[in-house]
């Protein structure tokens, strides 16, 4: 087989993770200080439910494959609280943006892996399914760690119009860096998505596990990961 010349990294439990529930809050507190700012009145029980819902439309569309943008769930939360003009444009602004400040953490030794990496001329690229926080934000909270300039090339499904395991999001990466399925390499945390549909395109798969160990059924990489200093060297030894 050819030489690694290009990794791709799922983001969400692979380049960094967010404490349990950090997103979830940030976006009712958004929400909520957005409604207040409007003077619309919204009783939180009926605000979590509204967002709860909005939730399980998302996840329900992404274990189906089928793409669900951030604007559609902005778009089904001002419905269910029945807003209308300024206050509807304000709220869903509210609810798309409230990502950017939320806290995110790093997978631990990620950065001196992008660094090993890069350095050894190793294209990088990021295949992520966004949930609501766009790839707008998330290249933000890539930059503000310093790790932004270390990537070459991304597919984020918001603007790509697809969720893993289809190919189109694979292919849209592997097109931004200039290379072919077999001369690259993906890693992530989930076997449905990333492991599944790397390998259905014709690249090699890791599975990252530290952060989330998939228990899922399905199909299992070539090669399962707990440390990111391990990726360099494996890459190495494909070369």
């Amino acid at each position: 087989m050819p030489p690694i010349e290009a990794v791709t990294f799922d983001f969400w439990n692979t380049i960094a993770h967010e404490p349990p529930g950090t997103m979830s809050e940030a976006r009712r507190r958004a929400v909520a200080a957005a409604c207040e700012r409007c003077g619309v009145e919204v009783e939180a029980e009926r605000l979590a439910e509204s967002l709860e819902e909005v939730g399980r439309a998302q996840q329900s569309s992404w274990s189906q494959g089928a793409h669900f943008h951030p604007r559609q769930g902005a778009a089904m939360l001002v419905r269910a609280l029945d807003l209308e003009g300024a206050a509807k444009e304000l709220v869903a602004e509210a609810f798309l943006e409230a990502g950017r400040g939320a806290e995110l953490r790093l997978a631990p030794h990620v950065a001196e892996c992008l660094v090993a990496l890069d350095d050894s001329g190793v294209r990088l690229g990021i295949v992520c399914d966004t949930g609501f926080t766009g790839g707008e934000l998330l290249r933000e909270h890539l930059d503000r760690a310093g790790l932004l300039e270390r990537f070459s090339g991304w597919a984020f499904s918001d603007e790509v119009g697809h969720y893993k395991p289809s190919p189109q999001i694979f292919e849209a990466a592997l097109g931004t860096l200039g290379a072919e399925p077999a001369g690259a390499l993906h890693i992530g945390d989930l076997r449905r998505t990333d492991v599944a549909g790397a390998a259905a395109i014709g690249m090699r798969t890791v599975r990252y596990r530290a952060i989330n160990d998939d228990p899922g059924a399905g199909t299992e990489a070539e090669f399962v990961l707990d440390d990111h200093r391990a990726l360099p060297p494996l890459v190495e030894r494909l070369g």
